[in-house]
């Protein structure tokens, strides 16, 4: 428990000796048997995507409520096909191997249930291994982002939070397989770039719900405008705020390439997983 929940050292706890060797074996099944292989393919499961009509149903209207994004990524996903790692460990932040269309991905998701999805050190470093994964064994990586950014103050500080979150700044740099970000509702901060922003992806998606600024347009307003909440004017300086950090402004400069309706987010990495020979890295003979 310890390892699995505070050091995490442990990718995933089981019940039996039996429950092990089938997660083992689960696990290789999502990698290649060498690093100059392509991942294996699989059958996709009957019904997988059924579940993208109502996907909508899973995300509050108001962004500051908390929901398991992982119920997002099984909808998104091939039905039965989601293996997390560090489940215990780094909780506003998921981790998982799946299968979209049969084939192998790693999705790193930010989970608005745990922290409202700031991301603390473990967060950071559990997101880092996961990308050197990924990275090592060809497997191509979506992220899902709603984050208020990076968790600061003092206890992060002792943690050596501002050094895990540099180590996953540059392994977003580092990593050469495809990956996809897809922005869900907040992405805010220096956590906008090292969640897939800016050029540290190969392709930025958005849903119409996506919010991208410097910080919560709360705060952005008292700072930007030196008013406070119950002040005189607040609600029109948050308005326009909340106007310039809609997607639509990033869409206009091509900081974001798509901007699609959330039953169609399936489809979208579908066919982007489809197009991209020139984003993925050749696979050489050693």
């Amino acid at each position: 428990r310890m390892h699995a929940e505070t050091t995490g050292l442990i990718d995933m706890v089981v019940d039996s000796e039996e429950g092990v060797f089938d997660a083992v074996r689960r696990f290789l099944s999502y990698l290649p048997s060498h690093h100059n292989e392509a991942p294996p393919e699989a059958p996709v499961p009957a019904g997988s995507g059924e579940g993208m009509k109502d996907i909508l149903s899973i995300l509050p209207e108001s962004r500051t409520q908390v929901y398991d994004v992982r119920k997002i990524v099984r909808t998104i996903i091939d039905n039965d096909s989601m293996f997390e790692l560090k489940p215990r460990f780094g909780n506003s932040a998921v981790t998982a191997l799946a299968r979209l269309g049969g084939k192998s991905i790693g999705v790193i998701a930010n989970n608005p249930l745990h922290r409202g999805g700031a991301l603390d050190g473990n967060a950071c470093r559990k997101i880092t291994d996961f990308l050197v994964l990924c990275d090592s064994f060809n497997v191509p990586v979506v992220l899902l982002v709603d984050t208020p950014g990076f968790q600061i103050g003092t206890e992060a500080e002792k943690s050596g939070a501002p050094g895990k979150i540099m180590n996953f700044m540059n392994a977003m740099t580092l990593v050469s397989v495809p990956r996809l970000s897809m922005i869900i509702r907040k992405s805010y901060g220096r956590a906008y770039v090292c969640m897939g922003g800016g050029r540290h992806s190969d392709d930025i998606s958005a849903w119409p719900t996506a919010e991208i600024s410097f910080m919560s347009p709360e705060f952005a307003t008292t700072i930007v405008h030196g008013v406070k909440p119950g002040d005189p004017g607040f609600s029109e300086k948050l308005a326009e705020i909340n106007q310039d950090s809609a997607i639509w402004g990033m869409a206009s400069v091509f900081a974001a390439q798509s901007i699609i309706r959330p039953q169609e987010t399936r489809d979208y990495l579908l066919r982007m997983f489809d197009v991209p020979m020139a984003m993925v890295p050749e696979v050489r003979p050693s």
